[in-house]
């Protein structure tokens, strides 16, 4: 018997959630964020958020609506990322990115209102869990992108194009602009289920050096992948001037950076006692390489 795929099974349902979520319209700031929102991805961050989410017993919609919020912020993070004056990128996940679709001063403000938006979904009624949790949500994400996180990571990173690349810069950027929102979507669970403050501390860890992996895996996926696996183009990092992990160590000592965190990961959730679901993520997210 086929072996039944519970990530294939939550993007399916999830996808399904979010294209509920922003109802179809007229308006072209909606057509414009639906269109980055349900344009594909790996809804990682979602799936992640679900899976710790599901291990302290939180409600299935309570769930997918934290994890629309997540999925929101990330959506709105990729469409700035491709616009001209960041990354300059015409593709994303195969198919035209959303400024090279309505514009550069539409794109910009598609981005802007899928932020907003995250923010509207924690805030909402339909969101069942008490307030005094919705605020912890809504600080814990606004935290992770602001002036110390994602935004923060990002800044880093255009400051450092072109420039002589080092150790401390470059984790900088990746803590920051990777891992703090992967941070968040597994600490959000953690914390409205009321986790000890030595289970948060190790959820902490293991965020971190999930964070870091990730980020690594995509710079090694650019230097090394095809556009078709890749769904934009690769080797931009090379010619733009970025700092990553493979300009600085070379393919061989980046994999090896990429295994030492994945074997890491794997003790932490063995420690923390994850499903074996989680497992089976990380064995996915770290097989691209």
């Amino acid at each position: 018997m086929k072996k039944v795929d519970s990530y294939q099974i939550f993007v399916k349902d999830f996808n399904s959630f979010l294209e509920k979520l922003i109802p179809k319209s007229s308006n072209l700031i909606s057509t414009g964020a639906r269109y980055a929102l349900i344009n594909g991805g790996k809804r990682f961050r979602a799936y992640l958020l679900f899976l710790i989410g599901s291990h302290f017993k939180i409600p299935k919609k309570d769930l997918f609506y934290l994890a629309s919020s997540i999925e929101s912020i990330h959506a709105y993070s990729l469409v700035h990322d491709d616009m001209p004056c960041m990354d300059n990128d015409d593709l994303r996940r195969g198919k035209l990115s959303t400024h090279k679709k309505y514009g550069e001063a539409q794109g910009l403000l598609i981005g802007d209102a899928l932020q907003t938006f995250a923010f509207e979904i924690l805030s909402s009624k339909e969101l069942q869990i008490n307030n005094e949790n919705k605020v912890a949500c809504i600080k814990i994400l606004a935290e992770s992108i602001g002036m110390d996180g994602m935004i923060y990571g990002q800044s880093i990173d255009i400051a450092s194009e072109n420039k002589k690349p080092t150790k401390k810069v470059l984790e900088s950027i990746h803590k920051n602009k990777t891992g703090k929102l992967i941070k968040a979507s597994m600490i959000i669970p953690a914390v409205i289920s009321n986790q000890s403050e030595a289970c948060l501390n190790e959820f902490n860890e293991l965020a971190e050096l999930l964070g870091l992996m990730y980020q690594v895996i995509d710079d090694y996926m650019d230097a090394t992948s095809t556009k078709k696996l890749l769904g934009k183009v690769p080797g931009k990092d090379k010619t733009s001037g970025k700092i990553t992990y493979c300009n600085l160590f070379g393919l061989v000592k980046t994999k090896k950076i990429i295994t030492d965190s994945y074997e890491q990961i794997y003790v932490k959730s063995r420690i923390l006692k994850l499903p074996v679901e989680f497992s089976e993520l990380i064995e996915k997210i770290y097989g691209r390489v």
